[in-house]
């Protein structure tokens, strides 16, 4: 399979979509990726480029998140690796949601914060300018 830079809320990022089965993804794989980590419910592709998140048994994709080696964005709004100064110059709002930054009501899409970061008032209180969100991920709400 051939990944593409698209990254569409609620549904994909590269061409992997929610509530496809992982091993059709797996099956399509192209002979120079490299699958780095295998378990029950996750593969991570190409050194994080991509990883897929899913059911045990049925193998259904329920989350799939990109690092900043992914080269896509969300409509020039969304991106991985984005500083904090990135994502108040591309949004008008920023919410706190399940760990995740959420722009603009966008729901489906969020940059990952870290752990031991899960609520904010503002942003920019909470984290310093230059702190870079390593991780994007598309789930369905």
């Amino acid at each position: 399979m051939k990944l593409n830079n698209l990254i569409i809320p609620g549904q994909s990022i590269g061409g992997v979509c929610l509530g496809a089965t992982a091993g059709s993804f797996l099956d399509r794989l192209e002979s120079n990726d490299e699958i780095i980590m295998e378990t029950d419910t996750a593969v991570i592709l190409n050194q994080g480029l991509i990883t897929i998140y899913y059911t045990p048994k049925k193998e259904l994709i329920t989350a799939i998140s990109c690092n900043k080696l992914f080269t896509g964005t969300y409509a020039g709004k969304l991106w991985p690796g984005m500083n904090v100064t990135d994502v108040t110059r591309n949004s008008s709002t920023q919410i706190a949601w399940s760990g995740f930054v959420q722009v603009d009501g966008i729901q489906g899409i969020g940059l990952s914060m870290p752990e031991e970061q899960d609520d904010f008032e503002q942003l920019t209180d909470t984290f310093s300018p230059d702190f870079i969100f390593e991780e994007l991920w598309v789930y369905k709400i």
